[in-house]
């Protein structure tokens, strides 16, 4: 009877790692409160282009541009569907900072179609 388990186990397993590999990325880092407003949106659209990834460094606040309220969450949307899986990595700052660096990519041969959402508590 224990093996049954075990094998039970094991395909509930793969099954939930799959949904999770098949999923459209999207991703927030913090938490969206209800007095948190959205202060500032980016776009990252590029075409698909032959074995090339594309890849992106976005930057908040803007270059020339001052931010002066602290960050509560980001939110990073996949636009592109659940076959394009693009991804974000947060490599500065981000909630709790005034600042925030984020690189975005793309699969090779896939289009990248992403938004970005900064919020902060009023």
């Amino acid at each position: 009877m224990k093996p049954a388990v075990l094998v039970t186990f094991l395909v509930a397993s793969v099954l939930a790692t799959s949904v999770v590999l098949v999923s459209g990325v999207n991703i927030t880092w913090g938490y969206i409160g209800p007095y948190d407003r959205i202060i500032a949106r980016d776009y990252v659209q590029h075409d698909a282009n032959w074995f090339t990834k594309h890849k992106e460094i976005v930057n908040y606040p803007p270059k020339g541009h001052q931010s002066f309220r602290v960050l509560s969450a980001i939110r990073v949307l996949d636009l592109g569907g659940k076959k394009n899986f693009g991804y974000a990595t947060l490599l500065r700052g981000g909630p709790g900072f005034f600042n925030s660096t984020i690189e975005v990519r793309s699969q090779a041969r896939k289009p990248l179609n992403m938004t970005i959402e900064y919020f902060s508590r009023f």
